[in-house]
C-alpha cells in the first residue's frame, strides 16, 4: 500500500470530504451537502478547518476524514467525527487520523489534559478501536425527540436576545458537554450565529440559563436545542426552550448526569432516538 499522508483539507477537496463523510453513516450525524458545507465554510472562516480538521489521502484519494474540535476551556481535544471509506478500513489510516490529530491537538495548546470522541453506541467495532488506543468511555449522552407541547403559563423565566456580553456570564453556566462550550471564542461564534437567547430570573433579572435553537432537517418540522444553565434551574431552562421552540417536535441531546431533566422530557412523551458515548483519553506529556 502507498504511504499514508494525513494534512488539513483543501478548499477544493468539500466535495470529496463529503463523499467520505456519508461513507460513515449511521456512525456519523447525518448531514445533508448543504449542512456539510455550513460547517466546512464555519470551520474554514474560523480556521478550525486548517488547524484542525484533517484528512487521510493514499495516492491522489482522500480515504478518510477527522473533524476535530479544540475544548480549551474543559482542556479537550475532541474527533467529533472519524470516517474511513469502507474498503479502506483495518489498514492503518482510522489509527493514523487519531494519532495526527492528537499530534495537533497537543502542538496548539500544551495545556491539555485529555483527548477525546464521540462514538455511536450500536458501533462495536468503533469502541473496540478506540479502547484498543487507550481511550475509555466515560458518559452517555442521548438524543430524545418529542413534542413540543408547553403552555405559556408554565414558562417562569425572562427570555431575551444573547449579546456578546453575556458570554461571561455564560461562561459560569453548568455545560453540556455534548455542546462543549466554556471558552469566549466558541460562545462569541455561537452568539453571532443567531437563535441564541439569555434567560433571567424575572425578579432578580439574574442570568440562569443559554438556549440556542437551530433546524433539524433530518427530523422534519423540528428544532434541535443545545442549553447551558445555573444549578438548580435546569429544568426551567429546558421549560423556556420548549416554550420558545416554534416547530412541532424538539430534538434534545442530554448527558446521562443531567436526570433530573431526563426525568422531565420523559414525562414530557420524549423518547430515545439515539445515543452516543464520549471516550476520552489523558494526555501524556513526555517526563510523566
Amino acid at each position: 500500500m502507498e504511504d499514508i499522508i494525513v494534512r488539513p483539507p483543501k478548499e477544493k477537496d468539500k466535495i470529496d470530504c463529503y463523499k467520505v463523510y456519508e461513507t460513515g453513516f449511521p456512525d456519523v450525524d447525518k448531514l445533508t451537502f448543504d449542512g456539510f458545507s455550513r460547517w466546512w465554510n464555519r470551520s474554514k472562516i474560523s480556521g478550525e478547518l486548517e488547524r484542525l480538521w484533517r484528512v487521510a489521502v493514499v495516492g491522489d484519494e482522500i480515504v478518510g476524514i477527522a473533524i476535530n474540535l479544540m475544548l480549551r476551556s474543559l482542556g479537550w481535544g475532541a474527533i467529533w467525527e472519524l470516517v474511513v471509506v469502507p474498503e479502506w478500513r483495518k489498514k492503518g489510516i482510522g489509527r493514523e487520523l487519531v494519532a495526527k490529530s492528537e499530534e495537533t491537538f497537543v502542538s496548539l495548546n500544551r495545556a491539555l489534559t485529555h483527548f477525546a470522541i464521540a462514538l455511536k453506541t450500536h458501533s462495536m467495532d468503533a469502541i473496540s478501536f478506540v479502547e484498543g488506543l487507550g481511550y475509555g468511555i466515560q458518559s452517555l449522552i442521548l438524543r430524545l425527540d418529542g413534542p413540543t407541547a408547553v403552555q405559556p403559563e408554565e414558562c417562569e423565566l425572562q427570555v431575551g436576545i444573547a449579546r456578546l456580553e453575556h458570554i461571561p456570564l455564560f461562561i459560569h453556566l453548568e455545560p453540556d458537554t455534548y455542546w462543549g462550550r466554556r471558552d469566549r471564542d466558541a460562545w462569541e461564534y455561537t452568539i453571532r450565529g443567531g437563535n441564541c437567547y439569555a434567560l433571567s430570573e424575572p425578579e432578580s433579572n439574574m442570568v440562569v440559563g443559554f438556549i440556542h435553537l437551530e433546524p433539524a432537517p433530518d427530523a422534519g418540522d423540528a428544532t434541535v436545542i443545545s442549553f447551558s444553565y445555573r444549578e438548580g434551574y435546569g429544568r426551567d431552562v429546558v421549560k423556556a426552550a420548549l416554550y420558545e421552540t416554534k416547530t412541532e417536535k424538539t430534538v434534545f441531546w442530554v448527558q446521562d448526569s443531567h436526570e433530573e431533566i431526563l426525568d422531565y422530557l420523559y414525562a414530557e412523551g420524549f423518547i430515545r432516538a439515539e445515543s452516543e458515548f464520549l471516550a476520552k483519553k489523558r494526555v501524556m506529556y513526555s517526563g510523566e
